[in-house]
Order: C-alpha cells, then sequence, then structure tokens
C-alpha cells in the first residue's frame, strides 16, 4: 500500500508540472488571435484510466513528442476578445498559483513519505 501511494505521490508531481506546461501555453498565445485556451484533465480521471497516455514498452518504440502534455481539453469561455482570443491572463496566473501550491504540496508529502522509510529502515550499517 505504501508503494501505491509514493506512486501516486510521483504521478500528481508529474501531472501538475505537465499542468504548468498546458497554463504556460495558454499565457503564450494570450495574442494569438481566435485562439482558445486549454485546460487540464482532472487528476482523479488520469488515475481511474478515464485518460490513456502514451508510454514506452520497448526500447525500440518511438518516444512521445516532446510537447506531449497532460491531457487537456478546451476551457469553457466567459468572453472572447474582439480578435476572438478568449485568454484570461487572471484566470491563467490564478491557476498558476493554484497549481504551484498543490505541487509544493505534493512535494512535501512525497518527501514525508521519504522520510518514513529511512525511519522504517533504520541507520545503514
Amino acid at each position: 500500500m505504501t508503494q501505491d501511494l509514493m506512486s501516486i505521490a510521483a504521478s500528481r508531481i508529474d501531472y501538475l508540472a505537465q499542468t504548468q506546461n498546458v497554463l504556460a501555453q495558454n499565457i503564450a498565445n494570450i495574442d494569438t488571435p481566435g485562439y482558445s485556451p486549454r485546460t487540464p484533465i482532472r487528476f482523479a480521471d488520469m488515475l481511474d484510466g478515464s485518460h490513456v497516455s502514451m508510454s514506452l514498452t520497448h526500447p525500440d518504440d518511438l518516444a512521445p513528442a516532446a510537447d506531449n502534455t497532460v491531457g487537456s481539453e478546451d476551457a469553457t469561455v466567459a468572453e472572447r476578445a474582439p480578435d476572438g482570443n478568449a485568454v484570461s491572463l487572471d484566470q491563467e496566473l490564478a491557476a498558476v498559483a493554484r497549481t504551484q501550491i498543490n505541487q509544493q504540496y505534493a512535494v512535501n508529502i512525497y518527501k514525508s513519505y521519504l522520510g518514513m522509510f529511512n525511519t522504517a529502515l533504520g541507520p545503514s550499517i
């Protein structure tokens, strides 16, 4: 069970890093006419298998594209600029801040798990 917790914590950290990439792409396209922002899929959906990500099963497999980020979908848009752009800088920056807080929380949990393992294993001989 503990190994599963470590795996989930590590997956959450990776998910949050990829979420930051999705949000950064939205911010980078704030002046792109007609651009609609993307929102990452929920972490829970990734855990329950609703989202399948590409993985390597053999050393000769083709690697995923460099921009292979966490699954995303079109964000709900409240309004658009006259040029059709729907990115709200305020909303994107708030999402970046929330993600950063969640990243720090996940890293702290992961560190706590490692500390428990070190305590359980005792000093090395």
